[in-house]
């Protein structure tokens, strides 16, 4: 069982083609692996629009029980799972290196674990790590490879504003079809198209206030009406 998910979504693919080689962690979300939350501040939303299920994951239902085993590895002996992870990481920069790509690694794709980057990312200092995150404050966990984006809910406008105001970036799903333009602005704030990869590290802020990253809705999103997906 692998950990570390490597050439295999678009988006992922998209960043390739900028140089960068990406190394996906998939765990299952929230409570779904019978193993405690590992999204802590999801949301009833959050949760029924997740891309847990959605791409590859809907055809073949291999991909959810490996997500949950990885799940299940972390929870049950961290001790293997983090030698496996580094093993994994060690790979990852060396095929980029033959590849004439630059490493990056992003460990919560399906789940909202701050503190497993914060550790994993402390060891790794000469790779990129980036997460989008639901858990408040995030321009407190910052590092200097360890780039962080704050994503909006139905219910947490204020939280997003607040990590605006200091400077982080905050991921907004918009009810845009693709290959349709996203807004140029939401709640008077740029909005920066996250669609075009899946980099988030490379993305545009400012020192004063942080921008809005437009991403698409995409799967069972699309039917959204908690109010998770904004409605233009």
């Amino acid at each position: 069982m692998r950990l570390l998910s490597v050439s295999s979504d678009a988006k992922t693919v998209k960043g390739e083609k900028r140089g960068y080689l990406t190394g996906i962690l998939y765990l299952a979300p929230a409570d779904t692996a019978g193993v405690g939350n590992l999204c802590p501040h999801s949301t009833p939303g959050c949760r029924a629009t997740c891309l847990f299920t959605a791409g590859r994951a809907m055809v073949f239902p291999a991909i959810i029980k490996a997500r949950i085993a990885r799940t299940k590895l972390l929870k049950s002996n961290p001790l293997v799972f983090h030698a496996q992870l580094d093993r994994e990481i060690a790979c990852l920069v060396k095929q980029a290196e033959r590849r004439g790509l630059t490493p990056c690694v992003r460990l919560n794709g399906t789940s909202d674990l701050p503190e497993l980057a914060s550790v994993v990312s402390q060891r790794w200092p000469s790779v990129q790590f980036y997460d989008y995150t639901k858990v408040p404050r995030p321009e407190l966990r910052r590092r200097a490879n360890y780039h962080i984006t704050f994503s909006r809910s139905e219910t947490n406008w204020r939280l997003c504003e607040l990590a605006l105001s200091n400077g982080v970036n905050v991921a907004v799903v918009f009810d845009v079809k693709r290959g349709e333009p996203l807004p140029d602005r939401y709640e008077g704030y740029r909005v920066l198209d996250g669609d075009a990869s899946d980099l988030r590290f490379l993305d545009k802020h400012f020192s004063s206030h942080g921008i809005i990253i437009g991403l698409r809705a995409k799967g069972k999103a699309r039917r959204d009406t908690s109010g998770f997906v904004v409605k233009l």
